[in-house]
């Protein structure tokens, strides 16, 4: 990639610790990334799009082909607040720079030499769980019956043909109660006979009910274009967990290098083709049996946690690579031989953890990546 074109990362968080190290990371070795909140930010510039009967279609400005060479599309988010208007334009103007960005990022095919990391509408489209399971039946992975429903019969059918069931929410959300400041978050569960009996309850919420794998361990699996690393993900106590970011969240996980057979690794980069996927974080559960069953693939997934718990694995220099060359079968040379461990000790890493922690209770810059966003 030429010096002059940078990768653009976009996220809204000011506290991505995966956005701080990978930009530290890049200018280690020379090269400056761009981290801003949206395409809408003052420091990229205006950006235009044009149309006509002679060239057809092309961008300029902000995502100029000659200035961005790799984009992460990270977690941004429209623009909200306009200081200078008044505040009865303000409704207009989101609605007008939201349908002006979905025309942008439905255009991000313009350019077959920039890489998206991931290309918005592939990263919405595999958001949805049960797309991903179309996508892994067609590409031959073993996994899980599912059921997405809100109907209690057939809830209760799914539970009692298959006995041990786990309930997933679509989304991790986390409560605060009112009266203690206890926080309480939604992760996946056994479902116990007592959370069938109210039909009020199960029509009131569609959730995500799944045939629970008895697993000897879950692997982690970061896809990095072409570049596949494995971690075995262990709870510390001998009673394992459905769902290990609850250990992680407690210190209760360990990691060990994990091994991927090339049978499914074929596969797992075929159902990342099918998705149009360059990056992902990919959960699948390992059964006594050896065999590797798919769960799931999260598109903008956070992994410098498992870089934390297993620094064998580069992960941070293959983002930073893919992201510099703009292309997915990068090499790791392209960036310094520096690690998560180095960002952690850097003195970039202690001047954005003042600035991001801020905004956050209850957070330490010791722990690993996950629990930051």
């Amino acid at each position: 990639m030429p010096s002059h074109r940078r990768p653009l990362i976009l996220s809204s968080l000011a506290h991505d610790i995966h956005a701080s190290a990978a930009r530290w990371a890049l200018r280690a070795s020379g090269i400056d990334a761009t981290w801003v909140t949206s395409l809408a930010e003052s420091e990229l510039g205006p950006m235009s799009l044009h149309c006509d009967a002679d060239s057809g279609l092309r961008m300029s400005g902000a995502l100029d082909h000659d200035r961005v060479g790799t984009v992460w599309y990270r977690r941004p988010r429209n623009p909200e607040s306009f200081p200078r208007a008044h505040s009865s334009d303000a409704p207009f103007l989101r609605g007008e720079w939201g349908r002006f960005l979905k025309n942008v990022y439905a255009l991000t095919d313009q350019g077959a030499d920039r890489l998206w990391v991931n290309r918005p509408a592939a990263a919405a489209m595999a958001e949805n769980k049960l797309v991903q399971l179309r996508a892994a039946h067609r590409c031959g992975l073993r996994f899980p019956a599912t059921l997405v429903s809100h109907d209690p019969n057939e809830i209760r059918r799914f539970v009692q043909r298959h006995g041990r069931v786990v309930y997933k929410p679509f989304m991790t959300h986390t409560w605060k109660d009112a009266e203690t400041g206890r926080m309480f978050s939604t992760y996946a569960r056994i479902v116990e006979p007592a959370m069938l009996e109210d039909d009020a309850s199960l029509l009131h919420c569609p959730g995500i009910y799944q045939v629970y794998v008895d697993k000897r361990c879950d692997l982690r699996v970061t896809a990095i274009g072409d570049r596949y690393f494995a971690a075995r993900l262990h709870a510390q106590h001998d009673g394992g967990f459905v769902d290990w970011r609850v250990g992680q969240a407690v210190q209760g996980l360990r990691a060990e290098p994990g091994e991927l057979s090339a049978s499914d690794q074929a596969k797992l980069a075929t159902l990342m083709r099918e998705l149009g996927l360059v990056f992902g974080c990919i959960d699948l559960a390992i059964d006594a049996d050896g065999d590797a069953h798919f769960l799931e693939v999260n598109q903008a997934g956070q992994f410098l946690f498992v870089e934390d718990l297993l620094p064998s694995l580069p992960l941070l220099r293959a983002m930073s690579a893919m992201l510099a060359e703009g292309r997915p079968d990068y090499s790791l040379a392209t960036i310094a031989p520096v690690s998560y461990a180095d960002y952690c000790a850097s003195e970039e890493h202690r001047a954005w953890w003042a600035q991001a922690s801020e905004g956050l209770k209850d957070r330490s810059p010791a722990a690993a990546g996950i629990t930051l966003e």
